[in-house]
């Protein structure tokens, strides 16, 4: 199993720590780009820059609402991602448990 674009797309774009926090942010409510600016150091034109990469990658949308962009969170966007984590979890889960089932059995005899 291989990531597809998007998948790479989520990840490069989480690759960020303020990017990773303006998703946290998005989690608990929708908010502008003035407001997400008010959160972090950073001038308007930098949260910009982030929320735009955020969008390419499909994690955010944006919509405008009187002369603010509103952005919310896409969480289908994040599902591919996380089936992905999963489907590796699970192999190494279970990779693990077979040698540890392994190691048992030669204790044992």
């Amino acid at each position: 199993m291989s990531g597809s674009t998007e998948t790479n797309l989520v990840f490069s774009a989480l690759a960020d720590k303020s990017r990773r926090q303006i998703v946290e942010l998005l989690h608990t409510k929708d908010s502008s780009i003035v407001e997400l600016t008010q959160s972090f150091d950073m001038s308007f034109q930098a949260i910009s820059k982030h929320v735009r990469i955020l969008e390419n990658a499909a994690i955010l949308k944006k919509r405008k609402q009187g002369k603010f962009m509103i952005c919310s969170l896409n969480h289908q966007a994040l599902t591919d991602s996380l089936k992905w984590i999963s489907y590796y979890s699970n192999f190494w889960n279970e990779s693990f448990n077979k040698l540890e089932g392994l190691i048992k059995k030669q204790k044992n005899d």
